[in-house]
């Protein structure tokens, strides 16, 4: 790549680094104070959102400003590579899906109360739910670190990297119509589908926001209490988040399959790294804004040691 392309992907890479440190790390640390008895599947899926956005820029960003800076992968780094992005890709896709579907769940008791009492094999299903997405996303992707290797000529087969990682390092299962099916067609397949799932449940969370808004008790407004305030800003949190990422991957996908002219141009490398770890960096902060109103010394939930009563201003815990 020419030196001004290098350049800015470098660039590009240490900003979306620094970024995602700074945001991933105060996520941690103010979901981490919010634990005070059994794992909720919130806080693993949260701890899982963190641990995906920070291997992708740890691992995949710091290993492109390594190649922009002029160094040479070889077949480990580049299996390491061609997996960490890939893995990290779906796997942040799958777990934006959850977050959203257990908001959507929690908006829906709120719309359609129920008399029943709290399902606890309901969380106990989301905690299993996190583990199996772990595993599959593994499983997926097992066949990448095994077969990738170092090439010396270019072929451009990748979808999911810049045109300079996959000059170098490409799938090799030794049978072109086997890479052609699970490269071109079943790993899109792996995103695309969680990605309308998504669109369609970030549909069903505006119609439930939009009945909300309808509700009444006796044709009078009750309002609302501190812990359904936290549900529909997270509710809300969740569209946000579907529209961020649906239009960075496909603006990515787009980029790489339908516009081969631009791999002239200079930006094309930083513009190509943003879009595929812009969401890695920019959604903690989102996440976030979830509990935005919550004071400092109620940040998380922590009932104050030195008073019985509990105020009555304070909101609820986010992610609970």
């Amino acid at each position: 790549m020419e030196p001004l392309a290098d350049m800015l992907e470098i660039i590009t890479c240490a900003i979306l680094i620094f970024v995602s440190l700074v945001g991933n790390t105060c996520l941690f640390f103010s979901t981490r104070r919010c634990i005070s008895g059994p794992l909720q599947p919130s806080f693993l899926l949260i701890f899982s959102l963190i641990f995906v956005h920070l291997l992708k820029n740890l691992v995949v960003n710091v290993m492109k400003i390594f190649y922009s800076s002029g160094g040479v992968l070889d077949s480990v780094s580049c299996k390491i590579l061609r997996f960490t992005e890939t893995l990290t890709t779906e796997l942040a896709i799958w777990f934006t899906l959850h977050f959203a579907m257990l908001y959507r769940h929690k908006l829906y008791q709120i719309v359609h109360p129920s008399s029943e009492t709290l399902n606890l094999n309901h969380q106990k299903r989301h905690l299993k739910a996190v583990f199996i997405l772990w595993i599959s996303g593994l499983g997926i992707c097992i066949p990448i670190l095994a077969f990738t290797e170092k090439q010396n000529a270019a072929n451009d087969t990748g979808l999911l990297c810049t045109k300079g990682f996959n000059m170098d390092c490409e799938i090799n299962f030794g049978n072109q119509q086997v890479e052609y099916y699970y490269e071109k067609i079943f790993l899109v397949i792996i995103y695309l589908l969680p990605l309308t799932i998504l669109v369609f449940v970030c549909f069903w969370i505006v119609f439930l926001l939009w009945e909300q808004r309808k509700l009444t008790y006796g044709d009078i407004w009750m309002g609302e209490d501190a812990s359904e305030i936290e549900i529909f800003r997270g509710a809300k949190i969740s569209i946000l988040l579907t529209l961020l990422i649906t239009s960075l991957w496909i603006s990515h996908f787009v980029f790489i399959c339908f516009f081969k002219n631009l791999e002239s141009y200079s930006f094309t490398p930083a513009l190509l790294t943003a879009l595929s770890s812009g969401f890695s960096s920019v959604e903690p902060y989102v996440l976030m804004l979830v509990n935005y109103k919550v004071k400092l010394e109620a940040f998380c939930c922590r009932k104050t040691e030195k008073s019985t009563t509990q105020p009555t201003n304070v909101l609820s815990c986010p992610y609970a």
